[in-house]
C-alpha cells in the first residue's frame, strides 16, 4: 500500500471513529479493539491504529500500556471546566467579531439563525444531523469575523467537546425543558443587530451554562446508545 493511500485510509478512520465518539455512539471509557473496529469500518488495522493514536492527541481516546485504547472518559468536573473555558475563549472571539463584522457578516448571522429556527429540533435520529449542522453553522457565524485563525480553531475544538456531552445527554432530554429558539434569537439580535458586546457575552455565557446544567441534570452516560454500534458486539465477544 502506498504512503498516500495509507494516509487517506488513516484520515477516513480518524473521521469515522471521531464522529462516533462525538455522537456518543462509542461510549465514554469503552474499550476500542483494533480488530472489531477494523471489521466494522472496513479499514485496515494499521490505519485504525494510527487513527486512534491521533485521537489520543485530541483527547477523545485514551491509551494505556498493555491495555490498548479506550474512549476518553467524561465527568461532571470536566464538563464544568470545559464550559467555563469555552465561555472565556468564545466571548473573546465574539467581541472581536462584533468589532470587525461588516454588513455581509450581519447577513450571514441572520441567515444562519433563520435556517436554524426553521430546522426541526433533534427529537429523532433522522433529523439530528440536519439540526446539528444548522446549530453549528449558527454558532460559527457569530464569531466568523473575529479575525483570528487561532481563536476560531480553539472555538471549534471546544465546540466539538461540548457537543459530545450534549449528544450523550440528548436521549434523556425533553425538548420542552428549554426554549432554544428564543435563546438563539436573542443572541442573533444582540450580536448582529444591536452590536452590544456586553449583552452578547452575557447571553452567550447563559446559553452555554444552561446547556451544561441541563446535561448534568439529565445525565450523560450514553447508556441508551448501547446497541447502536455494530463493532460493540464483536468487541465484547473477544
Amino acid at each position: 500500500m502506498s504512503t498516500t493511500t495509507n494516509k487517506s485510509l488513516t484520515s477516513i478512520a480518524f473521521e469515522r471513529i471521531r464522529n462516533d465518539i462525538l455522537l456518543g455512539i462509542l461510549r465514554p471509557s469503552e474499550r476500542l479493539k483494533i480488530h472489531a473496529l477494523n471489521e466494522h469500518y472496513g479499514i485496515g488495522a494499521t490505519a485504525v491504529r494510527e487513527a486512534l493514536s491521533r485521537l489520543v492527541t485530541d483527547g477523545l481516546v485514551e491509551s494505556e500500556d498493555q491495555k490498548g485504547f479506550c474512549v476518553g472518559a467524561v465527568s461532571r468536573e470536566d464538563l464544568i471546566d470545559l464550559t467555563e473555558t469555552r465561555i472565556a475563549i468564545e466571548s473573546m472571539a465574539l467581541r472581536k467579531s462584533i468589532e470587525l463584522g461588516n454588513l455581509d457578516w450581519e447577513a450571514q448571522v441572520l441567515s444562519s439563525y433563520h435556517r436554524l429556527s426553521r430546522t426541526p429540533a433533534p427529537t429523532t435520529i433522522e433529523n439530528h444531523a440536519a439540526w446539528a449542522q444548522a446549530h453549528r453553522q449558527f454558532h460559527e457565524s457569530l464569531i466568523a469575523q473575529c479575525g483570528s485563525p487561532w481563536l476560531l480553531r480553539l472555538c471549534a475544538t471546544l465546540y466539538d467537546k461540548s457537543e459530545r456531552y450534549r449528544n450523550l445527554a440528548e436521549r434523556n432530554t425533553r425538548p420542552d425543558l428549554r426554549d432554544t429558539i428564543n435563546e438563539h434569537r436573542d443572541l442573533m439580535q444582540a450580536i448582529a443587530m444591536d452590536r452590544n458586546a456586553e449583552r452578547s457575552q452575557a447571553l452567550l455565557a447563559a446559553h452555554f451554562r444552561e446547556t451544561t446544567e441541563l446535561t448534568l441534570r439529565v445525565g450523560f452516560t450514553g447508556d441508551s446508545l448501547a446497541a447502536a454500534h455494530p463493532a460493540r458486539e464483536a468487541s465484547n465477544a473477544n
